[in-house]
């Protein structure tokens, strides 16, 4: 997820980005809600199950049913009240709009955010988003209070291993010596593209991602005065950003807004491209196939809060035994007819048992 990216939308037609830019479609014009999903624990095989997002909840289209809206309602509500176990901790709903129904997932809260994609086959294995190892110290320990000691959350902590340690939970008792893996605090570095963020982290942009960051530009700011604040050589700066502003020199005073990368210069500009959807690892991608990937984050709900369901009660009505009679519709009801006895169901006499033959004797 990278909402900055220049790739991200890049294949967009001109009207879109033109309803963009006027503001009459939402997106995740600063980049935040994309770092916060991009931030959460994640993992998988590419060439298998996929890459999996525990604390995303992915929802199918609701077009043409009629009813959409109250059933995505109450798909919400649901889910920022549902307790956190394995099966279920979502923090945030994702999915992907087709062009008719884009007002209305619009007017539900949901904003369009980038999704970019390595332009090559992926490597087949497993991959994790970032995490630190812990060794157990005594026996007994378990991922929950191990968990509680890093300050994760511990389904997170159960995801990251159940590919090593299929049956393990919260409360497994490990033995000394057990490697066990939890979600880093790098992980919101990796997932941050505005590099004016990564000094608040503390690391440098050369730590801080494999994709490239970008700054966007103040009022007045220069190439030069740029490079000086990222500590980044001048020369690679400027020649890397004239494929995007070939008249760029090193004393262009920039408009408010423009961006400007910052790192990884050696990266081309086709090395990413958007995200599409329902596609696999050595499948080719044509223009005209990117995903329009629209995200919410959940108003979790906890204690008295999560009890009371207002959209599911609005939609609950009052069950009773039917009755012919009452409805009037006794009189139009075919009777069945009655079936005369030819013969007793059953025999009131007892019958006699029958005695069985005395074995014979020697």
């Amino acid at each position: 997820f990278d909402s900055l990216h220049e790739s991200a939308f890049a294949y967009d037609p001109d009207d879109l980005t033109e309803l963009a830019l006027k503001g009459i479609r939402k997106y995740d014009n600063d980049g935040r809600l994309a770092e916060e999903l991009e931030a959460t624990v994640h993992g998988g095989d590419p060439w298998n199950e996929g890459i999996v997002y525990p604390r995303i909840a992915e929802i199918s289209l609701f077009g043409a049913l009629g009813c959409g809206k109250k059933l995505l309602q109450l798909v919400i509500e649901r889910l920022e009240r549902s307790r956190a176990s394995e099966s279920q901790n979502y923090d945030y709903i994702v999915l992907q709009a087709t062009e008719n129904s884009i007002p209305f997932y619009e007017s539900m809260g949901f904003v369009r955010v980038g999704c970019i994609m390595e332009n090559k086959t992926s490597e087949k294995g497993y991959k994790s988003s970032s995490v630190e190892s812990y060794v157990t110290k005594k026996h007994g320990e378990t991922l929950a209070k191990i968990s509680q000691e890093f300050g994760g959350n511990v389904w997170d902590t159960v995801f990251l291993n159940k590919p090593m340690y299929p049956t393990i939970g919260p409360r497994s008792w490990l033995k000394k010596g057990t490697t066990v893996f939890y979600h880093s605090t790098k992980a919101q570095i990796l997932a941050t593209s505005d590099a004016s963020k990564t000094g608040q982290l503390g690391v440098t942009l050369e730590e801080s991602s494999l994709a490239p960051k970008w700054y966007v530009a103040k009022e007045n700011d220069t190439p030069r005065s740029i490079a000086k604040k990222f500590c980044v050589h001048f020369g690679d700066l400027l020649e890397c950003n004239k494929k995007r502003y070939p008249e760029l020199v090193g004393t262009s005073r920039l408009k408010s807004g423009t961006r400007i990368q910052v790192s990884r210069f050696d990266v081309e500009d086709e090395a990413y491209i958007p995200y599409s959807h329902w596609t696999f690892p050595d499948d080719e991608l044509e223009p005209d196939e990117p995903s329009y990937m629209m995200a919410m984050k959940l108003e979790r709900k906890t204690g008295k809060d999560a009890i009371s369901l207002p959209i599911a009660e609005s939609l609950s009505v009052p069950i009773s035994p039917y009755s012919p009679d009452e409805n009037g519709a006794s009189e139009i009801l075919q009777q069945p007819p009655a079936i005369k006895r030819t013969a007793p169901i059953f025999n009131s006499k007892k019958t006699k048992s029958v005695k069985k033959p005395k074995r014979p004797m020697n």
